[in-house]
């Protein structure tokens, strides 16, 4: 039986070590897309280069290809349909950096190599959090929300009441990039209503609601947190 139970482990472990990470918000293949990218807007662009932007589609369109095949990784799956979107219309963009380079118009080239890059921005937007406590944060929520309270299992919810109060007073604390400062009511008045939204559940949980009052207080959480998400759209 000993030597059962250790082949069992053997066997088991590599499989637990290969499940990809759902809480790693990082899409490889938008990450693989920089380089062709940089080349392309930081070199190639600026210059009016359309000898290099022609040479760059090659790699631009193999770059595009894997990341239209690219799996959002679970933390994002409630971005899915606005990567879609965006993924079809960069597709849209590639297509015509193609039919520009079949041509001699420069200022059809520059504009639709333009189009790639404002894509690609966007697409990395929808993925990135603007800050590394709003990161932090959905993290948090996501395994609450998706895992210890779908499972009712009230030891991790006991923990997540401790967790999500560290992530909430990190986000309280932090401040906006400047490049969003034209959000920062509108940020600061949701992060407050959020903030509020957290101090009820941690209360809730640490006063032991049952699980049903719980698993309602930390679903109006859940939605103000997707409100906050809203104001960088």
């Amino acid at each position: 039986m000993k030597n059962i139970f250790s082949l069992l482990v053997v066997l088991v472990m590599p499989l637990f070590a290969q499940l990809p990470d759902e809480t790693n918000g990082r899409v490889p293949e938008l990450d693989a897309f920089h380089k062709p990218i940089y080349a392309l807007w930081h070199e190639a662009w600026p210059a009016k280069d359309v000898t290099e932007l022609k040479r760059l589609f090659p790699s631009v369109d193999s770059a595009y290809n894997r990341l239209s095949a690219a799996v959002l990784p679970g933390i994002l799956r409630d971005k899915q349909e606005q990567w879609d979107g965006k993924r079809t219309e960069l597709g849209n963009a590639v297509n015509e950096y193609a039919l520009s380079i079949r041509g001699t118009d420069t200022a059809r080239i520059l504009l639709a190599t333009e189009s790639v890059h404002m894509l690609y921005e966007h697409m990395v937007r929808i993925v990135r959090p603007v800050t590394p406590q709003i990161d932090a944060f959905h993290r948090v929520l996501y395994s609450i929300h998706h895992y210890s309270l779908p499972e009712k299992n009230m030891e991790k919810i006991n923990v997540s009441a401790d967790e999500i109060t560290v992530a909430m007073d990190s986000l309280d604390r932090s401040s906006l990039p400047a490049r969003w400062s034209k959000k920062n009511d509108l940020y600061e008045r949701r992060r407050k209503i959020l903030s509020d939204g957290v101090k009820e559940y941690v209360s809730a949980v640490r006063s032991g609601l049952p699980w049903i009052q719980i698993q309602k207080i930390e679903s109006n959480v859940h939605g103000r947190y997707q409100m906050l998400e809203k104001v960088f759209e």
